[in-house]
């Protein structure tokens, strides 16, 4: 039984697309082949493949594992920043309610 095809706006194809080019340009740089990157990232061939052409079925944290053995950047390149940032985070998310509802509207139905 064959996988629904994930649908995704066109803001998040252009940004899967994008990062997929980044990994891609990396490990030409690196001189670092398919088969090299899977056993390093722990993913199969075709998966790897899906990934430098910026397959949305894939799972995020394959991407990011990927990233992270070609060097390329997530998000900050300092770890101490990213570290404050995530803390800073938390605390706003405590902050917040646990669940959104939404408010009950009440119709005036007395003509």
């Amino acid at each position: 039984m064959g996988r629904n095809k994930i649908q995704v706006g066109t803001v998040a194809s252009a940004a899967l697309a994008h990062f997929a080019t980044l990994l891609s340009i990396q490990r030409k740089e690196k001189k670092i082949t398919v088969e090299e990157l899977c056993s390093r990232v722990g993913a199969s061939k075709p998966t790897m493949i899906k990934i430098l052409k910026g397959d949305p079925s894939v799972s995020i944290g394959l991407y990011f594992e990927t990233a992270w053995v070609l060097g390329v950047s997530l998000f900050e390149t300092d770890e101490n920043r990213f570290a404050i940032k995530h803390k800073t985070n938390a605390k706003i998310e405590e902050l917040l309610p646990n669940r959104v509802r939404r408010k009950k509207v009440i119709l005036d139905d007395d003509f």
